[in-house]
């Protein structure tokens, strides 16, 4: 089996691409050929191209700043229905027992069935919660690391709550969402500079959240976390008013 292509888009960080999510996916032997990054501008591009060895990834493309926008730089960028990888550039590793590779080929084989358009793990590390299993209900993808059958019609709107919205999105399309829960992403939320990093988030995940849950009232609702603003999905919902997966 082939394995996928690999997108990561960056953001003013070199240094934490190199350190996490292209020393990761270098020492499980993925693929150099298949890693594409994904900057902002001409002037990111070179400095990318000085700061991290040429042996850590395939190509390197100008895309757009903002990450809104660079998903959907992203998604016009490969061929439509193909299987695309997309991660973070601070994953420091994705834990599981089963080795990656094989995880992916497991990603592959479920979107395939085309039951589903989009596969992911926990959005933490967190042992305890680990069972060998993949739901097909309606969950949250973390965006720092899923799988996807790329489609360039899927749009999201938000920037904070974006992997949730996505996560709807397949949803509607297709009725069922793939999360192993053998498996998770260890990453570092919140932290550092560049990506995602910006003053007022607070407030724009107010806004966010409150706008996910009157955009898409059947799918989820507002449940604050530690005091911040937050979205629950709802795993019983069924799809509704939506067309048939493209086969």
């Amino acid at each position: 089996m082939e394995l996928p292509e690999v997108a990561i888009p960056s953001y003013k960080r070199t240094n934490i691409l190199t350190s996490k999510t292209l020393n990761f996916l270098s020492s499980v032997s993925y693929p150099a050929e298949k890693i594409t990054i994904f900057v902002a501008n001409e002037e990111e591009a070179l400095e990318y191209y000085r700061a991290i060895p040429r042996a850590l990834y395939g190509k390197l493309v100008v895309g757009v700043i903002g990450l809104m926008p660079q998903r959907a730089f992203i998604s016009n960028y490969y061929p439509e229905d193909s299987i695309l990888i997309q991660m973070d550039d601070d994953v420091k590793k994705i834990d599981s027992s089963v080795p990656f590779l094989t995880l992916v080929k497991n990603a592959v084989e479920r979107l395939n069935t085309r039951k589903g358009g989009l596969w992911g793990v926990l959005p933490n590390d967190d042992k305890r919660r680990y069972k060998d299993d993949t739901t097909t209900h309606l969950t949250h993808i973390l965006g720092s690391f899923f799988v996807c059958r790329n489609h360039r019609d899927i749009h999201t709107t938000l920037t904070q709550k974006e992997d949730y919205e996505r996560s709807i999105l397949y949803f509607k399309m297709y009725g069922e969402i793939y999360r192993y829960r053998g498996a998770g992403v260890s990453t570092t939320y919140n932290k550092g500079t560049g990506g995602l990093q910006e003053e007022g988030r607070t407030a724009k995940m107010e806004a966010e959240v409150n706008q996910i849950v009157q955009m898409y009232p059947e799918y989820c609702s507002r449940k604050d976390k530690h005091g911040m603003p937050d979205v629950y999905l709802n795993w019983r919902a069924k799809k509704v008013d939506s067309p048939s997966p493209p086969v």
